[in-house]
């Protein structure tokens, strides 16, 4: 017992030792000349390197910055390893832009900003609630920096020719308006729908979808238990359609199953976006990136952007989207942790957006910036949407895609009911949880 006591004390001793540590190299690094022209650090991402490197160079020279920062674009498909062999090789960057979906991935190898150094009432106050998945009980994983929520596109005038004048903002007024504004023959051949839901192949952004359904009813699909595991609560009350994601999924579905009358999507058609821009579709989820995109596929396409609709459950009263969120992270490879923090905390800065939003038009994880009146409409929708954004502990963006297309595929086809699919996603989702 006394043996057990002192290891709990060592370990707690050294916890705080490593904090002290990292909050004291902070200080001494701010408490050296102010002159920072000799901070040199590599940068990886998935951004283009074009874009990435102009926004840099134009703030840095705004605002008579010294700093050099070498950008490095990397093919999404081989980030994960390329990184992970840079790092083995102890030859990888400084930094890196962390999304959401590699948190759990790289946590273990990123330097941990101390709450010492920027507390976690002041992180609160300045990014936006999704950021708050970079927080731990050690610090911060990382500065946000921007966010892409999923919002809505519908087709004026599909609507205008129903009649319809506004867009709906719940998804019982998305039921209401498939048997009005669905065309089909005597067979059942889907001519012209009005909204592409329930199957996964042909739907861009499916999951997100779905975990934008699940996470408004209440589910945050992953949780943190009190050992600091990551565990899936997917299957939390899979029992009743009323709990969370049966609802989300059963509400999914309902639009590729033909005897039900909200029947307007089936694996037959072409792809979602193609068919929205094609002027088949009233309505499209996409994220706000995709409006340049929609834009260049159709210029004549008379089309607008709305935030996602809302209120799956009654009982829920909190609105929220899903945000592809990126943020910046310290490696703790690093030679100079507190030079990359100055480097990051700059372009995250209020400063540095205005040059970020004309290259990539996308919203900013700040929530003074999000705050400021926005006179195009289409980019009010989009910050508003940023402000609510939420995301969850995703292990791995293309495996979790894989788990949730079965889960909708094998209750669709009536290989396994509802119960029995979530159940099992929820499982693979824990397996890979703990490989993670």
């Amino acid at each position: 017992m006394k043996n057990t006591k002192l290891f709990q004390y060592i370990v707690i001793g050294l916890f705080v030792f490593f904090i002290i540590v990292g909050a004291v190299l902070f200080a001494t690094y701010k408490s050296k000349d102010k002159n920072t022209s000799d901070i040199n650090i590599t940068v990886w991402g998935t951004l283009p390197l074009d874009g990435f490197s102009t926004f840099i160079s134009k703030f840095f020279e705004a605002s008579q910055l010294k700093y050099k920062v070498n950008y490095v674009e990397r093919d999404p498909a081989t980030f994960d390893r390329d990184l992970v062999e840079a790092l083995a090789s102890r030859v990888g960057p400084d930094a890196i832009i962390l999304p959401e979906d590699l948190i759990i991935r790289y946590s273990k190898r990123i330097y941990t900003i101390p709450y010492s150094i920027l507390s976690q009432l002041q992180f609160k106050q300045t990014f936006i609630q999704e950021g708050e998945l970079y927080l731990t009980t050690d610090g911060v994983l990382a500065l946000p920096f921007s966010v892409d929520p999923l919002i809505m596109y519908w087709n004026r005038d599909i609507f205008n020719n129903f009649g319809v004048t506004k867009p709906p903002v719940t998804w019982a007024e998305i039921s209401s308006l498939t048997s009005k504004m669905t065309k089909k023959d005597q067979a059942k051949n889907i001519l012209s729908s009005t909204v592409a839901l329930g199957e996964f192949r042909n739907i861009n952004n499916a999951k997100e979808i779905i975990t934008s359904l699940i996470m408004q009813a209440g589910n945050p699909i992953v949780t943190i238990d009190s050992n600091g595991a990551y565990k899936s609560v997917v299957d939390t009350g899979t029992g009743s359609k009323t709990f969370p994601v049966s609802a989300s999924i059963q509400f999914f579905t309902n639009f590729s199953n033909p005897n039900k009358v909200e029947y307007s999507w089936n694996r037959s058609l072409p792809n979602s976006l193609d068919v929205f821009s094609n002027g088949d579709l009233a309505m499209y989820f996409g994220f706000a990136s995709e409006y340049a995109k929609i834009k260049n596929k159709n210029p004549n396409l008379n089309f607008d952007v709305a935030p996602l609709p809302q209120s799956l459950l009654a009982t829920t009263k909190t609105y929220s989207t899903f945000g592809n969120m990126l943020g910046l992270a310290i490696m703790k490879n690093s030679a100079n942790p507190a030079g990359v923090y100055t480097v990051i905390s700059a372009l995250t800065s209020a400063q540095a957006y205005p040059f970020w939003t004309d290259i990539f038009n996308i919203p900013s994880a700040r929530r003074d910036i999000l705050g400021q009146a926005e006179k195009k409409p289409a980019k009010a929708v989009f910050n508003s949407s940023a402000i609510m954004s939420k995301g969850w502990y995703d292990p791995s963006t293309a495996e979790t895609s894989v788990i949730f297309q079965e889960m909708v595929e094998s209750y669709t086809t009536g290989r396994e009911s509802m119960a029995t699919a979530i159940t099992a996603a929820s499982g693979q989702l824990d397996n890979l949880l703990y490989i993670k």
